[in-house]
């Protein structure tokens, strides 16, 4: 059977196989009924739409471009003021999780996975990020009429921009590539016992737990985006006036972000541990792959 023929329940079947493998918690409904519901809807939908895509020439890089693109549309249909425009505005951030689900299921099938499908993949999560949450401080600032929003627009937007930490990684990608950097880290682990390598974690157990639970406030996943959609949808079609709160807390939290990338970079320490695990990690990797060649 060639991929052409498959059909739409041997499409589900492999999302569900892949899917339980690769994130197990989207099963259990007790510990988390919303991801639950919400997995199988895209899981449902995207089986459809690869069976779809399967009968075309659109490669799944093109689908992962288009989840991109759909975050933009998410943020300028929110900012005209229009309860049209912006309900379909809320219907895309809702369902554009087809998209997402796609891409990967289709490169699979088509044996067409690649890094570059990795990162636009990735990338495309970012524009509908910031889609969302620009299109929502786009969107209060309309309905209050206030100009104060439109500045904390900016400000968010200079908040994800300029995270130190986010900069210092594209810095440590050259580095990495660096024949000076490589050759001097070759010879301190060379002259130490590989079992007694050991770079000192910068985070602690306590840091790191607080550090997540900002990450995960108001984030990117399906459970947050939709409470989003749903505030505004209740705006509506009601009284309910909450939407700047939840803008006033995602430029709050960035804020945090902001300052504790800069703090944790700029205090020293951090960029020459984050190298040594990198380059620590490909040591050992290549001292398991070398007898085997």
């Amino acid at each position: 059977m060639t991929r052409t023929q498959k059909t739409i329940k041997e499409l589900r079947s492999e999302q569900y196989s892949y899917s339980l493998e690769e994130c197990p918690y989207l099963f259990d409904f007790i510990r988390n009924p919303y991801s639950f519901l919400k997995a199988r809807f895209l899981m449902e939908n995207s089986a459809i739409l690869v069976w779809f895509l399967l009968k075309t020439n659109i490669k799944p890089n093109t689908v992962s471009v288009i989840y991109g693109l759909a975050g933009i549309a998410t943020g300028i249909l929110l900012s005209i003021p229009n309860n049209y425009t912006i309900f379909i505005a809320l219907v895309i951030a809702f369902t554009k999780g087809i998209l997402d689900w796609s891409d990967g299921h289709l490169a699979r099938v088509t044996g067409r996975t690649s890094l570059t499908g990795h990162i636009l993949d990735v990338y495309g999560s970012t524009l509908n990020s910031l889609g969302l949450q620009i299109g929502l401080g786009l969107y209060v600032a309309n309905r209050t009429e206030a100009i104060f929003y439109y500045y904390l627009v900016i400000l968010l937007l200079f908040f994800r921009a300029a995270s130190l930490l986010f900069f210092s990684r594209n810095v440590l990608f050259d580095e990495l590539s660096s024949q000076n950097t490589v050759s001097n880290y070759k010879k301190i682990f060379d002259k130490s016992d590989d079992n007694k390598l050991n770079v000192n974690n910068s985070v602690n157990l306590n840091e790191k737990k607080y550090i997540n639970y900002l990450r995960n406030f108001l984030d990117d996943r399906g459970r947050s985006v939709d409470f989003i959609c749903l505030i505004i949808l209740l705006e509506l079609f009601s009284l309910v006036n909450i939407s700047w709160i939840l803008f006033l807390l995602i430029v709050i939290k960035y804020f945090f972000i902001f300052t504790g990338s800069f703090y944790k970079v700029a205090r020293g320490g951090w960029a020459e541990n984050e190298i040594s695990n990198k380059l620590m990690k490909l040591h050992r990797m290549l001292n398991k792959i070398a007898p085997m060649i």
